[in-house]
């Protein structure tokens, strides 16, 4: 059988879990909120820091020149550098392959987190569970049916986080399950059973 081309895993929540989650609590001196001019220099570090090197001042900038993802994304601030973010943004170029469950909703009517990153020196304080909270409940005022994010099979924290605020695994391709057994296993193993 030949091997297939990589693919990130997909996963999605519908609107009414969404509309459950409580509001997160920070640690004191950090705040979620939206983006304000000049966020763009330490967003982008964020960015680099977690392993996305293209990022500069003016990707950041030309990123949010979509009014609904400058509307809708969220950073969390800590001493005014930006330290966590998330993308609000819409389904582009993975769309074609993906099988939206008839249950959720089409296309069309789902938000999709996007970029999701903490600063290395910030992880483990339930910044990523804030922002990803933030902007899905920003989808689901704007009449979205359900939200998706696309993650790798090596990002186990992540992956916790989302699990833990009720995204599931959309199976759109044949080895997604065993890849899926996986991860679940590996993250029993870290004491995070989510079977």
């Amino acid at each position: 059988m030949p091997s297939l081309p990589p693919k990130q895993l997909r996963m999605v929540v519908d609107a009414a879990s969404v509309g459950r989650l409580p509001d997160v609590a920070l640690p004191l001196g950090y705040e979620v909120r939206g983006y304000r001019p000049g966020d763009e220099s330490s967003w982008a570090e964020t960015l680099q820091a977690c392993g996305f090197e293209r990022w500069n001042d003016a990707e950041v900038l030309a990123y949010l020149e979509d009014a609904e993802r400058l509307e809708g994304s969220r950073v969390i601030d800590n001493e005014g550098r930006v330290v966590a973010g998330t993308f609000a943004s819409r389904n582009t170029n993975d769309a074609s392959d993906t099988i939206v469950p008839e249950s959720i909703g089409s296309l069309e009517e789902e938000g999709v987190l996007d970029f999701v990153v903490t600063h290395p020196y910030h992880r483990g304080r339930g910044l990523a569970k804030a922002t990803c909270t933030e902007v899905a409940k920003f989808f689901v005022r704007l009449g979205c049916q359900s939200v998706s994010l696309l993650t790798d099979d090596w990002r186990l924290p992540a992956i916790h986080v989302y699990l833990s605020l009720g995204f599931k695994p959309v199976m759109n391709r044949n080895d997604m399950s065993g890849r899926w057994d996986i991860v679940y296993d590996k993250l029993k193993e870290q004491g995070h059973d989510h079977s």
